[in-house]
């Protein structure tokens, strides 16, 4: 046996050895209190106090929403022939009769839900305007705001169905 054969063996055995020592303070391989409990989840976002918007700021969001429930139920109101269109012009030629009808269709459809973009810019603007002057407000108008943004995400989404489906 080589020099370095018995070194070898010599430091595999030695560390071996360390590995079973039972001296010294190793850390316990016993449940933390934190292990035993349930799954992490992510903590809470605090509490809200339930106060509500100023009475003017209130009749504002209504009216917005009010605009915004309009433009959205013309939107529902136009898609299912828009979607008729769209599947009578799925492999058509660009340019011809049924995907200009398509595409003039669709035109009309996004159209239709440009009321809502302006509601989503008109709180856009008073979220800014109330943060500058009472922070507290900003929570209050983003969650109004959030009805139109889900709203206007899932128009996007079917625009850019139909578009696609339709062909460029």
């Amino acid at each position: 046996m080589s020099c370095a054969k018995f070194i070898t063996c010599f430091a595999s055995f030695a560390l071996l050895a360390a590995c079973s020592a039972t001296e010294g303070d190793f850390p316990s391989l016993s449940r933390r209190s934190y292990e035993g409990n349930g799954p992490i989840t992510a903590p809470k976002s605090p509490v809200m106090e339930t106060s509500s918007l100023p009475v003017a700021d209130a009749a504002k969001v209504d009216a917005l929403h009010m605009r915004h429930r309009i433009a959205q139920t013309a939107f529902a109101k136009a898609l299912p022939a828009v979607q008729a269109q769209a599947i009578n012009a799925v492999g058509s030629s660009p340019g011809s009769e049924s995907w200009v009808a398509a595409h003039l269709q669709l035109s009309r459809l996004d159209k239709l839900r440009s009321d809502s973009v302006a509601v989503m810019r008109e709180f856009d603007s008073l979220i800014s305007e109330r943060g500058k002057t009472d922070t507290t407000l900003v929570p209050l108008l983003n969650a109004a705001q959030m009805v139109v943004s889900e709203d206007l995400t899932a128009q996007n989404a079917e625009i850019t169905r139909l578009s696609r489906l339709i062909g460029e």
